[in-house]
């Protein structure tokens, strides 16, 4: 089951970021602004902002209700500044389905910015959106490093439905590389074992 995911350290989410930041230098597109997506595109947009020496604005899109289940695609947060006539780059950590990438360009189109440019940082190839940049291509359920918590509850409790002994559910944590650190806590705070 592990093999069905990729789970992406900081370190490999930083680099990442970084290709990502050089391909869209390397086209001297004109940017003003970046757009990320919350929740997932905070971290890359925070990087990016770093990277591309853009100020940062968000918008909320929630779609997804449980693992790899999509519900209504949704904005729960509005921009809060003008992006009238500016070069925006809107990024999400992942293009998967394309639905969250397309409510967001319709949404932006509203404000009337110059041109909305798009990068993510995984692209999946199922997906009915393609970014103008990414920076890996991936058909693999991504695990990132800042959803320790909301994964380690996830697996646990679904592998304790499942009837899954404590020993077999530590074994699949780790095979994901989460350390006992981490396992841990989400257990001592959220998903207590029996």
């Amino acid at each position: 089951m592990a093999d069905q995911y990729l789970a992406v350290t900081w370190n490999e989410y930083h680099s990442l970021s970084q290709l990502l930041a050089e391909k869209i230098l390397s086209t001297n597109i004109a940017l003003d602004e970046i757009v990320a997506i919350a929740r997932g595109g905070l971290s890359l947009g925070l990087i990016l902002t770093d990277f591309l020496q853009k100020p940062i604005s968000t918008i909320t899109i929630q779609s997804y209700t449980d693992i790899k289940k999509q519900g209504l695609v949704r904005i729960t947060s509005k921009l809060g500044k003008t992006i009238r006539g500016k070069n925006v780059l809107l990024v999400d950590d992942i293009a998967d389905s394309g639905k969250t990438f397309a409510r967001a360009i319709s949404y932006l189109r509203a404000f009337r910015p110059n041109s909305i440019t798009t990068a993510a940082l995984f692209y999946k190839p199922h997906s009915s959106f393609k970014p103008d940049f990414f920076a890996k291509k991936t058909s693999l359920w991504i695990l990132l490093p800042h959803e320790v918590t909301e994964w380690i509850k996830t697996f646990t409790q679904k592998m304790q439905t499942e009837g899954k002994s404590e020993t077999e559910i530590q074994m699949f944590l780790k095979s994901l590389g989460f350390i006992d650190n981490q396992i841990a806590f989400v257990q001592k705070y959220y998903a207590r074992l029996p």
